[in-house]
């Protein structure tokens, strides 16, 4: 019924130019919107890797002093016991003050805290822990400075000796000396007497 040339004229583009569509407010908003979105997401990223980076960093002790000197008062312990492997239990006098020097840390860790080991009196060097004669000649073993979560405390041990020949002991430190109770991670923070 309707012609082609009649149908083609309709079709035609009756403008030489093109109009751009204009975008709205609600679409300037959207985008707005969305490129804050992805600065807030960058930002949060960025935090999480730097509290990360140095959340691992703390947890290897890199922010910590490697090494303490400890000063205990004159103090004397007269019911303590040494307990020597293959030897019979001794009752000893403990001279609190034979333990002062120079700690350092080994690298291990005791309940996610670092444990702190007696260095030899003389040149600061760890102790020598083998003998040439382990019949004779009693190898020196270094006292430890640890935290125990079991009595929330920093604990002052020794591998042989204890403060009686009681069997009970506390839990997995049995400490000669103790801070109060405190949850803190170094042990430069520690308040009060021990």
């Amino acid at each position: 019924v309707f012609s082609k040339s009649l149908r083609a004229e309709t079709t035609n583009k009756y403008f030489r130019t093109e109009f751009k569509k204009e975008v709205d407010k609600a679409e300037k908003s959207r985008r707005i919107s969305l490129f804050l979105k992805a600065i807030y997401f960058m930002n949060l990223i960025g935090l999480l890797c730097g509290q990360i980076y140095v959340s691992r960093k703390q947890s290897r002790g890199d922010y910590q002093c490697k090494s303490i000197t400890v000063i205990i008062k004159d103090e004397v312990w007269e019911e303590s016991v040494v307990k020597v492997p293959g030897k019979d239990v001794e009752k000893m006098v403990l001279i609190y003050p034979y333990f002062n020097g120079h700690y350092n840390q080994d690298g291990s860790s005791h309940d996610g805290r670092p444990v702190y080991v007696e260095q030899n009196k003389f040149d600061g060097t760890e102790f020598n822990t083998t003998s040439p004669d382990p019949v004779h000649i009693r190898v020196k073993v270094p006292a430890r400075i640890k935290y125990c979560k079991s009595i929330r405390a920093w604990v002052f041990t020794h591998e042989y000796i204890r403060k009686s020949n009681s069997t009970r002991d506390d839990s997995d430190c049995p400490w000669l000396l103790r801070s109060e109770e405190t949850d803190v991670f170094d042990i430069e923070e520690v308040q009060g007497p021990w």
